[in-house]
């Protein structure tokens, strides 16, 4: 019984852990245009500021959504429960 409490509460850990590095590499991205000097300086893609702003909007939103959302749904889950047990 211990024991499967104990991976839970790593398994909770772990995945708060995962949402805070999603929307810190959120915030760094938005702070820091580490992507948009890269893709500028591969000669290979012609369509460099487009394809660039596409890639970059869509995984900077998607690492936000994806952080933001694993923080809530394990916040209420774990509040949900908490109320069901009292």
């Amino acid at each position: 019984m211990t024991l499967n409490r104990n991976k839970r509460g790593l398994k909770i850990i772990g995945l708060y852990i995962i949402s805070l590095v999603c929307i810190f590499f959120y915030f760094l991205m938005e702070h820091y245009n580490v992507i948009f000097v890269l893709f500028e300086k591969w000669d290979l893609n012609p369509d460099g500021k487009f394809t660039t702003l596409v890639f970059t909007g869509l995984l900077q939103y998607g690492l936000l959504v994806v952080g933001i959302c694993i923080f809530s749904m394990l916040s209420f889950i774990l509040v949900r429960e908490k109320i069901k047990s009292e």
